[in-house]
């Protein structure tokens, strides 16, 4: 079941960050990570005392609530009146997905007008949830115009493209990877080596695992006096085994960063329950 509410600010170009609070086992299971292999770009945390640290760092994000646990429902609605007043916290869309509401608590967060991102409680039925959570979703611009969920691959030192010519191995850096496309920084003097002009066999080394691939030339172009960047397209000849690797490993990294930019920042400590609505 949802609530419909009216979309309250312009969709980013590149979609949104989604945020799930707290989520029951059952929605990381059976959401969380539909919604991962859907090309959306999804985090979780499990304490509310974070959440004002990641929506200072990560604006216009959308914030999935699970509101049986941790405060009570006049609690959540607070915390949830505190971002929406709060200029720093404004752009933040709100919304709640959990396992079960009763009708009293349904009622309750229904009135309230700081939740625009709808109203989810799954009762065990996640195929209805998820498509509708998706259009919901899909109404607030989370995908924007990207199709796919890249990461830069900066912090892995070891990330690299390796192909074999004329009996010869060669290794690129990794700059960024999807589960669609891959982009290397190539010596320019190896780019002769590099088969730009048909499909071709690579293997990429992500982190600890290195997953083969089809993939096809897209572009290449010089990117220093001794360097050049390629973008590959990760064809359809590639097996699903390794699509998922990769998928795994952009969701990896991408958690990663996402600690990180959050290290150091205060807890929330206001006591929600106190404040009088």
């Amino acid at each position: 079941m949802e609530q419909q509410q009216q979309q309250t600010s312009e969709a980013p170009a590149f979609g949104r960050k989604i945020f799930f609070l707290n989520p029951s086992f059952s929605i990381r299971t059976h959401i969380v990570e539909a919604l991962k292999r859907l090309e959306y770009e999804v985090y979780t945390f499990t304490d509310y005392k974070r959440a004002k640290a990641y929506m200072r760092i990560h604006r216009d994000a959308m914030l999935y609530v699970n509101t049986e646990t941790q405060m009570t429902i006049p609690a959540w609605i607070n915390f949830f009146r505190s971002l929406k007043e709060d200029m720093v916290f404004s752009t933040t869309i709100i919304g709640v997905c959990c396992d079960h509401l009763t009708p009293v608590d349904l009622s309750k967060l229904q009135g309230c007008p700081y939740i625009t991102a709808g109203i989810f409680h799954v009762e065990g039925q996640f195929g209805g949830t998820l498509t509708n959570l998706m259009q919901k979703m899909d109404s607030l611009g989370a995908k924007g115009r990207r199709q796919y969920v890249r990461t830069a691959c900066t912090s892995d030192p070891n990330a690299g493209l390796l192909w074999i010519s004329n009996g010869r191995m060669f290794k690129a850096r990794l700059i960024d990877i999807s589960a669609a496309s891959v982009a290397i920084l190539v010596a320019t003097n190896n780019v002769q080596f590099l088969n730009t002009k048909s499909e071709i066999f690579v293997t990429l080394q992500l982190d600890a695992k290195q997953v083969q691939v089809r993939a096809k030339s897209l572009i290449v172009k010089p990117k220093t006096p001794t360097t050049c960047a390629a973008i590959f397209m990760i064809t359809e000849g590639t097996p699903d085994e390794a699509i998922n690797t990769i998928r795994e490993y952009v969701f990896t990294m991408l958690e990663r960063d996402m600690l990180r930019s959050v290290e150091g920042l205060s807890l929330d400590k206001t006591n929600y329950a106190a404040i009088e609505a």
